[in-house]
């Protein structure tokens, strides 16, 4: 990440680079104690207390220098990062995506990223790659669909080949503010007027109010208006190892589906999150047959509406 003794005499000045490589050090050894002191964190810790939020004030830090030396807009880029991992290094969503960027590892190797888990690398590569998607597709909004749903899918829906996914479609205009179909027609003219550079950490504070107290994104994975819960639980991790038993016991039937967890605050269940997990259809009827097909091979399931 990017992360003098005193002496009695003035030291000369130092060198741009030198000067943004000794911050660089800084918040590199800063980011590593913060992150040794979350792991011996009780694992009950409110999600905002101090060390938290130093840790985020460290990687807002990355976010903004890798935006900037990518010539991206830090609000932007602060947004995209949030709705990736909510800023947690360690991320691994249903899909095996991994890290704060939540690299593939097959697009983490093409880009010779070495460690996902790594914010110090991993968020200045996620920076170059958005760069090169908007360099490609012509606009920051195609290049944040393009990052969620993949480049060749991308340039299929752009060719009439293909629908856009809705998760790709919330997700677009949850970090630009415009809908991908008017980022396929044009740049939005208000995409590029000037403003008020929000700094990282006031955007992270404005977007921990809007997704609640856990800090997570409420929606990963393959978002869908509709949905066949197969899992559910306080706990994300075993949401997500009730769902891997069932993916087991029911493979015939749910096969390679991809799923996607809804995490929220149900006043209902008191004020932690609570986590389901979905298989995603895009209809009511579609959602039915499903459940109906694992309920025939002896397996439990729920059609909800997303």
């Amino acid at each position: 990440m990017r992360f003098l003794p005193a002496t009695g005499c003035r030291a000369a000045p130092a060198r741009p680079a030198a000067r943004r490589h000794a911050r660089r050090l800084r918040r590199a050894g800063a980011l590593a104690l913060l992150l040794v002191l979350a792991a011996r964190a009780p694992a009950r810790a409110e999600p905002h207390e101090p060390a938290a939020d130093d840790a985020v004030a460290v990687l807002c830090g990355i976010v903004e220098d890798s935006a900037k030396g990518a010539g991206l807009p830090v609000p932007y880029f602060t947004r995209l990062i949030w709705r990736e991992s909510a800023f947690q290094p360690h991320a691994v969503s249903p899909a095996g995506a991994l890290g704060v960027a939540q690299f593939m590892p097959g697009t983490a190797s093409e880009r010779g990223l070495a460690d996902p888990f790594d914010p110090a690398a991993a968020i200045p590569a996620s920076a170059k790659l958005l760069a090169d998607l908007a360099r490609r597709f012509g606009n920051l909004g195609l290049a944040a669909a393009a990052y969620n749903a993949g480049p060749t899918r991308t340039q299929k829906w752009l060719d009439g080949q293909g629908d856009m996914p809705f998760e790709t479609q919330s997700y677009v205009l949850a970090i630009t503010g415009h809908d991908v179909e008017e980022w396929r027609a044009a740049t939005p003219p208000d995409s590029a007027a000037p403003g008020p550079v929000e700094p990282c950490v006031v955007a992270i504070g404005k977007l921990r109010l809007a997704r609640g107290p856990s800090g997570e994104p409420a929606v990963s994975g393959l978002f869908a208006p509709w949905g066949v819960q197969l899992a559910a639980s306080f706990s994300k991790g075993s949401a997500l190892r009730a769902f891997a038993r069932a993916r087991h016991d029911y493979a015939a039937v749910i096969g390679d589906r991809q799923p996607f967890v809804l995490g929220s605050v149900l006043r209902s269940r008191g004020w932690r999150p609570f986590y389901r997990v979905r298989l995603p259809a895009q209809t009511g009827g579609e959602a039915k047959r499903l459940c109906d097909r694992i309920q025939a091979v002896g397996g439990a399931c729920a059609v909800l509406r997303s």
